[in-house]
């Protein structure tokens, strides 16, 4: 695939964000969620990490070096998050009646003030170190492919052993999830490694995705799955696994074959800046709405509406963002 930053993969992270844009506008504007989260955000959410470790080494894994990229961590998914945080810390706590500065700025020291920025850093730098200890290894796949499906074993069997009250008092950095996403960070980067992009193009690996895709979200809606990353609430570790590789490759299998939309690329190439305002700029809409008469009174289309607004909003906080840090 040539040049797929600039095509396939932003397009596919573009229709992920958007997908969570529309969840955040239904809960804000609604006051619930429409569709069911498990049909559409975890995929969102996966398909993210699966990305994001695509890109995770670009060179041989002979060649990796570990302290080059804690540096990008540090400057490229860190720096944002604090940033991003506190500043939007103070408008959070004037709106929300039952939250205080001090709790915005506990939830931005703990990690949870964005939570899946937090945990991706968290399971960014756990790959790291996987990398740095396999690189010298004549077979290295075998060591990080163990050190990725274990600790998501080992999540999975602690979230059935004890509550989910306990496990989120210590949940600091939101770890819990970072374990859950290192399998879809090692696939990514052994499709990469592999070179095996090019098996989306073909048909009958498009239509075994698809069936597998459509079997899910078919057990969601009957079967009340629930695949909810923070606060962990799986209903099946080995479902989410299938659910979110199969639905991570069938969305860039389907970007592949869509326009290549210049609006959808921006999208993706600037997601973590949308993903920070994800919340704020779909309760600031829902807000304006209720004030100016529109509140939501059952019909979609009314969602439909608060949701372009917010695509605009966002899309013109992140250009004037993109600009500023351009200068």
């Amino acid at each position: 695939m040539d040049n797929p930053r600039d095509t396939t993969l932003d397009i596919a992270r573009g229709c992920c964000m958007l997908s969570i844009l529309l969840f955040h506008t239904e809960v804000y504007y609604t006051g619930e969620e429409i569709i069911p989260y498990a049909c559409h955000v975890d995929n969102s959410l996966l398909t993210f990490t699966f990305i994001s470790g695509y890109f995770f080494c670009k060179t041989p894994i002979k060649d990796f070096t570990a302290r080059q990229k804690l540096r990008s961590i540090f400057r490229g998914i860190f720096l944002p998050y604090l940033l991003f945080t506190t500043i939007l810390a103070l408008p959070k706590a004037l709106v929300k009646s039952d939250v205080t500065l001090f709790d915005e700025l506990w939830r931005i020291a703990t990690g949870h003030a964005s939570w899946y920025v937090a945990a991706l850093m968290v399971a960014e730098v756990l790959f790291t170190l996987l990398l740095r200890f396999a690189r010298h290894l004549p077979h290295p796949t075998p060591l990080l492919f163990a050190g990725c499906i274990l600790p998501f074993i080992a999540i999975a069997v602690a979230c059935h052993l004890f509550p989910e009250e306990q496990l989120q008092a210590i949940n600091l950095w939101c770890w819990q999830s970072a374990l859950v996403m290192l399998p879809f960070l090692f696939a990514g980067m052994l499709w990469r490694q592999e070179d095996i992009m090019k098996w989306l193009d073909h048909p009958m690996v498009m239509v075994v995705l698809t069936a597998i895709v459509v079997v899910m979200k078919y057990m969601v809606v009957t079967c009340h799955l629930t695949f909810t990353l923070e606060p962990l609430h799986v209903s099946s570790f080995a479902l989410l696994l299938l659910d979110g590789m199969a639905g991570a490759l069938l969305i860039i299998g389907i970007c592949r074959r869509i326009p290549q939309f210049t609006s959808l690329q921006f999208i993706g190439r600037h997601s973590l800046i949308y993903y920070f305002f994800c919340g704020a700029v779909p309760m600031a809409v829902s807000m304006v709405l209720n004030k100016c008469g529109m509140p939501y009174q059952g019909s979609y289309c009314q969602v439909l509406l608060a949701f372009i607004i917010v695509c605009i909003g966002t899309t013109a906080i992140t250009w004037a963002i993109v600009k500023m840090m351009s200068k």
